[in-house]
């Protein structure tokens, strides 16, 4: 029987990430997955460097490039929420810095199509560190079990598009923004963790705070009530 392609959104918000948005862009125009069953929207948002400019050479077929003068990733993914089409059915939550695989929506896509009967919802992928240095894939494996167990995720969220009517990222959070997504999206069904090759990103957030420093910090951070987590902010890296 022939495999079903599902439809695929990608939302990317980006701010001030001229060193980046042109490879991850790079990677998705070359996914191996039919044009016509996925689109990307990049939405910039209040940045002051080339980011606008270097995603507009990318846009044509199906990326799209959205421009807000309003800074914030979680207004940011909102704002391509707003975007996708209604024939959608999952829709990724990608960071400007990750990259994409040639055979990630494939691979993706099989998976998903063969466990209907999990009741999957949301969920996250297995990610590789860029540079791959022994620190970075050390703490990256830990970083995996930690996502699996515990159904949370870092760079990559994956959800059933048909509940973004009924969920949004919280616009009043700067950090934590997303564990609240996905604690919001498992009231209506399961949390999948896809182990995958494919899915890479940067290790500049860890490399410039410290990797001990954020482990601890986003432990602190994540056992904190919602009320507190939005007192929290989060310094851009660049």
């Amino acid at each position: 029987m022939e495999q079903q392609h599902f439809f695929f959104s990608i939302i990317i918000p980006a701010h001030n990430e001229e060193l980046y948005i042109d490879n991850t862009l790079k990677y998705i125009r070359n996914l191996d997955y039919p044009q016509e069953k996925y689109e990307v929207f990049v939405i910039e948002n209040g940045s002051n460097d080339k980011t606008y400019v270097k995603a507009k050479l990318f846009e044509g077929r199906n990326i799209n490039v959205i421009s807000s003068s309003q800074k914030g990733v979680s207004l940011a993914r909102n704002l391509g929420i707003k975007k996708i089409g209604q024939n959608s059915d999952w829709t990724i939550f990608l960071d400007a810095d990750t990259i994409l695989k040639n055979q990630f929506l494939r691979d993706l896509n099989v998976y998903l199509q063969n466990n209907p009967n999990k009741k999957y919802v949301i969920g996250t992928t297995s990610i590789k560190p860029t540079p791959e240095t022994k620190t970075a894939k050390f703490w990256f494996a830990f970083y995996d079990i930690c996502h699996k167990i515990f159904k949370v995720s870092y760079a990559i969220q994956i959800v059933k598009s048909s509940l973004l009517s009924d969920i949004k990222f919280d616009e009043k959070m700067a950090t934590g923004e997303d564990l609240k997504f996905i604690k919001d999206a498992r009231e209506y069904g399961n949390f999948f963790f896809f182990s995958t090759k494919d899915v890479y990103t940067s290790t500049r957030r860890f490399e410039q705070v410290g990797w001990i420093k954020i482990f601890f910090l986003w432990t602190f951070v994540a056992n904190l009530p919602t009320s507190l987590q939005k007192r929290f902010g989060y310094n851009v890296v660049r």
